[in-house]
């Protein structure tokens, strides 16, 4: 396999592993905050959304900071992949492995998130050490 091939492996496997801990530290700290509150059903569903989307954006910035080329494609994958591993985590955790969960909407969402985030993230300037 070629060297960028494998890098670029490695990256997407990173982006998803950080993208699935944010957001399982972000769900925990909201289960809080709902459990002390009483925030209505629409919220939540909203909140998720975001905290998915935070989730692919910080998990991009972060496996994709070396740079490199593709971000769109490297981030389209792991958007995709970070949501069917978000639901293998967060079904495992519930014991519902009901495919009903997983909606369409969620994979649009990762699959369009990741590759803006891609994008992103490989294009950011590292600022210089020491400056």
């Amino acid at each position: 396999m070629e060297k960028g091939v494998v890098r670029s492996v490695l990256d997407i496997i990173k982006t998803v592993v950080i993208a699935v801990l944010t957001s399982m530290v972000l769900v925990l700290v909201f289960a809080l905050i709902v459990k002390a509150t009483d925030i209505s059903d629409d919220v939540i569903g909203y909140v998720n959304v975001g905290i998915k989307i935070v989730s692919v954006l910080i998990g991009t910035l972060i496996g994709f900071k070396r740079g490199g080329k593709a971000g769109w494609l490297k981030g389209l994958i792991s958007g995709l992949l970070y949501v069917v591993t978000s639901f293998v985590v967060f079904a495992t955790i519930s014991g519902n492995f009901s495919l009903g969960e997983m909606s369409w909407v969620d994979l649009v969402t990762g699959a369009v998130v990741g590759l803006i985030s891609g994008v992103i993230a490989v294009n950011v300037k590292k600022s210089p050490k020491n400056a």
